[in-house]
C-alpha cells in the first residue's frame, strides 16, 4: 500500500496497480494505491489470484479502509477502486488496509 504522487489520474493509478499485480508473479498480493489530488483522493485495490484464493477480495477491503477517507468505492474481487475527501486520512487507511489483510491471513 502505498501514496502515490498528487494528481495521479484514476486510470493511470489502475494501470499501476495492475503492473504491479502482473510482477507478483503467483505470490499472494495485494496492490493498493491512494492518490491525493487537493482535498480529494482515489484509491484503487488489486489483488492476486493467490491473495482471492486466500479470501482477500479486492471490494471487501475497500470496505475496510473507505471510511478513513471519508469515502466509498467497490468493485470486483480482482479490483476494486473509490475515492473520498479526506486526505489526511491516507495513512489510516494504509493502516486498516494492512490490519485487514493480516485477519484475513494473508
Amino acid at each position: 500500500a502505498s501514496r502515490t504522487p498528487e494528481g495521479v489520474g484514476g486510470g493511470d493509478l489502475r494501470s499501476l496497480a495492475g503492473d504491479i499485480r502482473g510482477r507478483l508473479q503467483g505470490r499472494a498480493g495485494v496492490v493498493a494505491l491512494f492518490a491525493p489530488d487537493g482535498e480529494k483522493v482515489s484509491f484503487v485495490v488489486a489483488t492476486t489470484e493467490a491473495a482471492r484464493d486466500r479470501g482477500l477480495a479486492a471490494g471487501d477491503l475497500v470496505k475496510a479502509f473507505a471510511p478513513a477517507v471519508g469515502g466509498r468505492g467497490g468493485g470486483k474481487p480482482d479490483l476494486a477502486q473509490g475515492g473520498g475527501s479526506g486526505v489526511a486520512g491516507i495513512d489510516d487507511a494504509i493502516a486498516a488496509l494492512r490490519a485487514e489483510v493480516s485477519r484475513a491471513g494473508g
